[in-house]
């Protein structure tokens, strides 16, 4: 196989599998990584270790690719090595074996998590703090900002794609775990507490598919930092209580929680201005995940 269309980094993960998913649906030739878990979708894949160099250079020589998105992460909750090998040294690994006399586009995949929340909502040109983060996610966010950095210093041909707070359903079919728990909770009666003056930008994983298929095509000549996320900044309170009423369940359950405040959305805003998929509001997430 050679010069193929895209080739995915990460292809068994949620957001991953759902991207490879939708690149055969779009007709594109495309092939995935995966380290443990092969799916079964009609693609080549490749069994890859991110740690060896050798089965990496291995795969860019078959494949050839013209546009490579690097979905590999960690659980956010897994140890700082592990981070560091994948949204660190994994980026570093595979940038060295890529053919710089025929560039390819890369698209790595990072996260809102590489900003404290301390001066949110955040736009593409504002500066990663993820040394201000003193909680469970900072070794995720602190290499996955420097995967940023590794990844725009190193190759010319590099979108940073920032994401936040994924939902809606893998490949087959089920949600995902965090909106499932809260799903599961709110239809028993249990009362979740939840921060009223707590931001975030939620984002349907079908739309961040859409918007990742669009600046992977060639005619997509943008370079640098874009936030794909969804478009509306809304508190954790008051997205529980829009899950509640769209699943028919108790939204009274959904109660305020006021010890602390800060903001981790993404500004949405110049990054939609440069792309024709639209980035969804809350409700129009819901209302797709929850027909």
């Amino acid at each position: 196989m050679t010069n193929i269309d895209l080739l995915i980094i990460g292809g068994s993960g949620f957001v991953g599998a759902r991207l490879t998913e939708a690149a055969i649906r779009a007709g594109r030739q495309v092939a995935y990584t995966y380290s443990s878990h092969r799916i079964q979708l009609p693609a080549a894949s490749f069994q890859v270790n991110l740690q060896d160099e050798k089965v990496l250079e291995a795969c860019i020589a078959e494949t050839r690719p013209r546009a490579i998105i690097y979905c590999a992460v960690p659980h956010p909750g897994s140890g700082a090595e592990l981070h560091k090998a994948v949204s660190e040294n994994g980026v570093r690994r595979l940038l060295a074996v890529l053919d710089r006399s025929n560039p390819c586009k890369f698209i790595y995949v990072s996260t809102n998590a590489v900003f404290s929340g301390k001066s949110g909502p955040y736009g593409e040109d504002d500066t990663p703090d993820p040394e201000e983060r003193q909680d469970q996610y900072r070794a995720y966010a602190m290499t996955r900002a420097r995967g940023e950095q590794i990844a725009l210093d190193a190759w010319p041909e590099t979108i940073v794609a920032r994401t936040a707070d994924v939902n809606g359903r893998g490949i087959q079919g089920k949600l995902n775990p965090r909106l499932q728990r809260l799903v599961e909770q709110l239809q028993a009666g249990v009362e979740k507490n939840r921060l009223c003056d707590g931001y975030i930008s939620p984002t349907l994983v079908d739309n961040l598919v859409a918007a990742l298929l669009e600046i992977s095509r060639d005619d997509f000549e943008y370079r640098g930092v874009l936030h794909l996320a969804g478009s509306q900044q809304i508190s954790y309170y008051d997205f529980a209580r829009m899950v509640a009423r769209e699943i028919k369940a108790d939204e009274q359950l959904v109660t305020k929680d006021t010890s602390r405040a800060w903001n981790i959305a993404l500004d949405t805003s110049y990054t939609q201005s440069i792309l024709k998929t639209h980035l969804m509001d809350v409700q129009e997430q819901l209302s797709a995940i929850f027909p």
